[in-house]
């Protein structure tokens, strides 16, 4: 049977590469694999309808499948017998890179009449099949085509339905929740933002992203209802993945920009087998910014390293090791030549370090032919180091804060997947974590003043997470996923048992019906937990040892229509309900309004609670002759209750995001081997909710003095940001070049933050304006 499946191979790969024409041409390999098992599934057939004619080819025994295809943009289609047709779309071969395509089938449970054949694409589903509502999956190479991504997975997830973003941030507000809500992933394993400056502006969010996109593999984002497998978040789940490196050939990359330089590698570790290694070095300083840069922000500069290596192993298993992180610094001087002061607190001086990432090794091992086992073992942590001082009338910086935060964790966590028949599917796991934390806050009454130490510890503990969670095929209309989580707080000894479902109703090939529902449950940072308070008669007690998870009820009902082929409408209306938030007793202080607070002076209390609820609508057109567009709405509203029992507006009660994208890509050049494409992309929302000035009493101290009996009672003004992207792609026969545009905010919408008190005593608006461009050329070869 193996000849017979050989000679097949090497008769369709003939016929495809024998006919070859004028136009380059490139190699399309890769491997096919059932999505449950992760067994190889020999005899698909694999083809791409190019111009005059289908170019082919079956997959070995090894699930392998090899394509000589012109350079482009193509559909990827697949089928055989038993698995559901599947189309991967929009996939973009060059000519200096042979481009390595893995696909995992999906196993029928009916079988169906020839004539009633539909392809499933992979604009359609998520790559983790145990979660189908309010999910989507996006590819790299988005990132970089639809304008406002700036090659970042966070910010072109702010053109999605039911999430807002800023300019001078990536973190995202998912159906009105705090960004700090956010679970992200990586290659299976929890770990912090992996942003640059993250935390700084808010919990949650940085600058830019430190996942650089020729690492990244297509990933999925989701924003509520979430499967069971994912724990400790409440609004929304980033689960990325790295892809493995060239297994045939090595290649090379080099990009050069305002941002900075990246440099890239791939290839083997040895020819002639499975085992690859993929890297990508960055370093990047903004001082060629520096002319359209608020001068208050000073030198800013980053880098990072993401890697992973791939390596199969004798016994039916697959070894990795991966590892993403970085290292920030800004510092400002201070100006001590009072008559070329430019800004009112040029006087100031800071400087602040960063240091983020996470490193594991992977172990997936095939259980006979109806499972396999993962397991992870893995490193993550975060640290910020803060200092800020002013020059006094000596020209002698005195300073007033001294910050130090270190978070890290180490994890094991394990899986295993099994497939019960075919309609009956099921994946068990536990993550035990260690946490840790180390925290030194040293601060002065005023400048000038001495410094005095406010919050100083270390501590450990542990948070342990099991679930499990089956996919119900019933029928030719029915898919049902059912799961339990559970998660187990040592501080506190409290135990979250977190029921999750989610159900499809697949009316016809074009219209389905989808329903969710999960309690989630979150902790917070732990030295929020285990630092002591002293009040004002001197006593210290540890208040907070004893708090809660916070927690939140969400569901969704959504309704999906393939209009065709290429254009798509979905709506999904959510209500979540959030209770046992962290609140301050008497207080309208909330945790669900947090943004950046690293020390709470207050013991805290899990009697708060919020809620979300709104509509989001989605209208996409994936490329087709060139042309693409997406229009997105969301309509919410966000209220909580904090510790006076006052329900009032949530700190991101935005009201409404709006979203509208396009682009066009053209063939240029002699044999059209090359791309031109143009993108825009323009964005209508609201602006955050603000705490009231009280002028009188303002004008009386001194200094901003807030109404806080009516906390979050104005709005911002609303936000129009428009962000536009060029690209040019050039393809020769040994390498291939890409010169990009981009910018973000080219309509210069400022960001609001409260009101700022000059030293004349006069108050102002506190508004930064941030126009973000990039240019860049990038070489492959």
């Amino acid at each position: 049977m193996k000849s017979i499946y050989a000679y097949l191979l090497f008769f369709f790969c003939y016929l495809s590469f024998s006919t070859q024409a004028q136009t380059i041409h490139q190699k399309l390999y890769g491997k096919v694999v059932d999505k449950t098992t992760r067994q190889e599934v020999i005899g698909v057939a694999v083809w791409v309808n190019t111009n005059d004619k289908a170019i082919s080819c079956l997959t070995d025994e090894r699930g392998n499948f090899v394509l000589h295809v012109p350079i482009g943009r193509h559909d990827v289609f697949f089928k055989l017998i038993g698995y559901t047709p599947y189309v991967a779309k929009e996939i973009i071969i060059n000519s200096a890179k042979e481009y390595q395509l893995n696909i995992a089938l999906t196993e029928e449970t009916t079988v169906l009449n020839e004539i009633e054949v539909t392809y499933v694409s992979s604009k359609d589903e998520t790559n983790n099949s145990m979660a189908f509502v309010s999910g989507r999956k996006f590819t790299v190479e988005e990132t970089s085509r639809y304008a406002g991504g700036f090659d970042d997975p966070a910010r072109l997830a702010s053109s999605f339905a039911g999430v807002a973003g800023e300019t001078g941030s990536n973190g995202m507000v998912v159906r009105g929740n705090s960004p700090k809500g956010m679970l992200w992933r990586v290659e299976g394993v929890d770990i912090p933002d992996p942003n640059h400056l993250s935390n700084i502006i808010a919990f949650g969010g940085g600058s830019v992203t430190a996942l650089s996109n020729h690492v990244l593999d297509n990933s999925d984002f989701y924003t509520g209802a979430f499967a069971a497998e994912y724990g400790n978040a409440l609004a929304g789940v980033f689960d990325l993945s790295l892809r493995n490196g060239s297994t045939d050939d090595y290649a090379f990359a080099t990009q050069v920009g305002i941002n900075g330089i990246d440099l890239a590698a791939e290839g083997p570790l040895k020819k002639g087998t499975d085992a690859s290694f993929l890297f990508n070095y960055r370093y990047s300083t903004y001082a060629l910014l520096s002319p359209i840069l608020p001068p208050e922000m000073g030198f800013l500069g980053y880098q990072d390293l993401s890697f992973k290596l791939n390596i199969p192993t004798s016994k039916n298993g697959t070894l990795s090791i991966w590892g993403v992180g970085g290292q920030d610094t800004q510092h400002r001087a201070a100006e001590s030549d009072s008559s070329t002061r430019t800004f009112e607190e040029a006087d100031v001086a800071f400087k602040t370090n960063i240091l983020f990432g996470g490193t594991g090794i992977n172990y997936q091992h095939t259980i006979n032919k109806s499972g396999y086992w993962k397991t992870s073992l893995s490193a993550s942590g975060n640290s910020m180091f803060w200092e800020e001082g002013r020059l006094n009338n000596e020209n002698v910086v005195e300073q007033k804060e001294d910050f130090e935060n270190t978070q890290w964790n180490l994890a094991l966590n394990s899986y295993i997947n099994y497939q019960f028949g075919k309609k009956h599917t099921n994946r068990t796991g536990f993550t035990v974590k260690q946490l840790h934390y180390t925290i030194n806050m040293n601060q002065a009454d005023d400048y000038g003043e001495p410094m005095y130490n406010f919050a100083n510890g270390t501590g450990t503990s542990y948070l342990l997470q099991g679930y499990t969670q089956s996919q119900f095929n019933l029928g030719n209309h029915w898919t049902l996923n059912a799961g339990l989580h559970l998660q187990y707080f040592d501080i506190n000894k409290e135990i979250s048992i977190e029921p999750r479902v989610g159900a499809r109703y697949q009316i016809n090939p074009w219209h389905g019906i989808t329903l969710g529902y999960g309690l989630h449950s979150q902790i917070e940072q732990l030295h929020y937990y285990m630092l002591p308070i002293t009040n004002n008669e001197g006593t210290t007690t540890y208040p907070n040892n004893d708090l809660g998870f916070s927690k939140a009820h969400h569901f969704v009902v959504g309704y999906d229509w393939n209009i065709s082929e290429s254009l798509r409408f979905k709506s999904e209306i959510f209500y979540q309900h959030l209770f046992n938030i962290p609140v301050v007793d008497g207080s309208y202080f909330s945790m669900q309004n947090i943004t950046n607070e690293w020390y709470i002076p207050f013991g805290l209390e899990n009697t708060g609670t919020g809620k979300n609820v709104g509509i989001d609508l989605t209208l996409e057109q994936f490329i087709k002759n060139g042309f693409y567009f997406l229009t997105t709405a969301s309509i919410f509203d966000s209220k909580y209750t904090g510790g006076d029992g006052i329900e009032r507006e949530a700190i991101f009660n935005k009201n409404y995001v709006f979203n509208f994208l396009a682009g066009k890509e053209w063939k240029v050049g002699k044999k059209k081997n090359n791309t031109f494409s143009m993108n825009g992309k323009i964005t209508f929302m609201g602006g955050d909710r603000k705490h009231p000035l009280d002028e009188e009493a303002s004008n009386v101290t001194g200094e901003i003095v807030y109404d806080y009996q009516n906390a979050y009672g104005e709005q911002y003004p609303s936000n129009q940001i428009l962000s536009m992207s060029f690209l040019y792609q050039r393809n020769k026969p040994t390498h291939t070049s890409l010169w990009t545009f981009q910018i973000i905010n080219a309509l210069g919408n400022p960001e609001y933050f409260g009101y700022t008190m000059t030293k004349e005593g006069k108050i102002e608006e506190n508004t930064d304006t941030l126009v973000l461009p990039n240019i860049a050329y990038k070489i492959i070869f």
